[in-house]
């Protein structure tokens, strides 16, 4: 019998003791199933970790996108297969992925037998210092204004958990008018031949960048070959109705001054003075001196509804 590993978040907006009761009925009919609460991101990337290099068949990861970006951690690059479980505010990898959000459902999925997909994620090589660090993104990353973004939406949990998008939409406001205007061009960015001073990097490599509500976000018209990347050189109070009436409504956001559009992008080199915000799935990664994002293809197994 195939073994299966479940890694929750109980604080997640979405979970209850009895989805995950369900969840583990659900599975336990077809594997043999272990539950695991860790205390923290890093015990959850250990955990994923550990069940790899034990032979897990799966992980899945219950609770929302950051649960699976700190469970994907622990997979990439292994045989074991990434499950997912939405029970978040905004699920984007399970949206990508076509996993039903009702957790019956995407249980029935985990245990019905199909072969898994191999998917590409972003890495990141981040430098702070004399410290490096290795980051897996699955669905999108990016330093400067949405990284601080997640910073202030962070520092208010509940109004996180509880009203979702408004509240990322109203600490995005609040960073947007009251303190980046301000940030000078400080990040120097690269890509082949391409290099601008910046205040921000953002980087798309899945169908969208992210979702206001069920509305896509998407950095530009064109799907990713491997990456799309959207350079601000700076951010000016004037522009933001047209920055979000453009990214709202699916028109070029290339199309807004100050901000560059690079398609085909294989690998983004940053170096910024003073250090600039990093977020990879919505967490936050701190600060960095400098970083490299290079697409990383078919390195990740996951569970999908996709056909």
């Amino acid at each position: 019998m195939d073994r299966l590993v479940v890694i929750a978040n109980p604080v997640a907006s979405q979970f209850t003791g009895g989805s995950h009761r369900d969840v583990m009925s659900t599975l336990s009919k077809s594997h043999d199933v272990e539950a695991i609460w860790p205390g923290s991101a890093a015990e959850a990337t250990e955990a994923a970790g550990e069940a790899a290099i034990d032979g897990v068949t799966a992980v899945v990861a219950m609770g929302g996108d950051g649960m699976v970006h700190h469970v994907a951690q622990g997979l990439v690059g292994t045989d074991t297969t990434l499950g997912i479980i939405p029970a978040g505010t905004t699920n984007v990898v399970a949206r990508l992925l076509s996993v039903p959000g009702r957790t019956s459902k995407a249980a029935r999925l985990i245990a019905t037998p199909s072969p898994p997909r191999s998917i590409g994620v972003a890495t990141m090589t981040l430098t702070r210092g004399a410290t490096e660090t290795i980051h897996h993104a699955v669905f999108a990353c990016g330093f400067g204004l949405d990284a601080e973004v997640v910073i202030e939406a962070d520092r208010d949990p509940y109004r996180k958990y509880r009203f979702g998008s408004i509240h990322y939409a109203r600490s995005a406001f609040g960073v947007g008018i009251k303190t980046f205007p301000s940030r000078r061009p400080h990040i120097e960015v690269r890509s082949d031949d391409k290099s601008s001073q910046a205040t921000t990097a953002l980087l798309q490599f899945r169908e969208v960048f992210t979702y206001f509500g069920k509305i896509p976000i998407r950095l530009s018209t064109e799907a990713p070959d491997p990456m799309t990347a959207l350079v601000l050189e700076r951010l000016r109070r004037r522009r933001i109705p047209q920055i979000a009436l453009n990214a709202l409504s699916r028109r070029r956001l290339a199309a807004v001054a100050g901000i560059e559009v690079w398609e085909s992008v294989k690998k983004l080199e940053l170096k910024a003075d003073p250090p600039v915000a990093v977020q990879a799935d919505g967490e936050s990664l701190g600060m960095v001196d400098a970083a490299s994002v290079v697409w990383s293809p078919k390195i990740l197994k996951v569970i999908s509804g996709l056909s």
